[in-house]
């Protein structure tokens, strides 16, 4: 009867180890697969919405493809955005004050600052160069 006893024991033991160890490979796995969302899967720069740390400006120029004075957007083929990893590229942004787009023509020249809101990148400033 001991022998049984013990067997038991040592099967109970085996299993909580095992138990321990699926629970750590899952948690290792999905830290593998972006379960915290460091770096969004390649997307450098794009925020993962937590914490409240205040959001990093990226600073472009480029010229100005389309306005949507509807849509408060605007389209614009700019140079590498450094504080986000961007290469440079055609995309239209969202506009923080609509008034900006008011000045705006297509071919036109600009400078602007963008930041990372939880929609999308967003033109805070926006200015044509001289």
């Amino acid at each position: 009867m001991k022998s049984f006893k013990n067997h038991l024991r040592t099967m109970a033991g085996g299993m909580l180890i095992l138990t321990g160890m699926l629970l750590a490979t899952t948690v290792a796995l999905a830290d593998d697969m972006g379960g915290g969302m460091g770096d969004m899967n390649g997307m450098s720069g794009m925020s993962s919405g937590t914490g409240s740390a205040p959001a990093s400006v990226g600073h472009g120029k480029g010229v100005v493809k389309s306005v949507d004075t509807a849509a408060g957007t605007v389209t614009i083929t700019h140079g590498p955005i450094k504080a986000f990893g961007w290469k440079g590229m055609t995309m239209a942004f969202a506009v923080k004050h609509r008034s900006d787009l008011s000045a705006l023509k297509k071919g036109e020249h600009v400078r602007f600052d963008v930041i990372q809101d939880t929609q999308g990148p967003v033109i805070t400033k926006i200015e044509e160069l001289p």
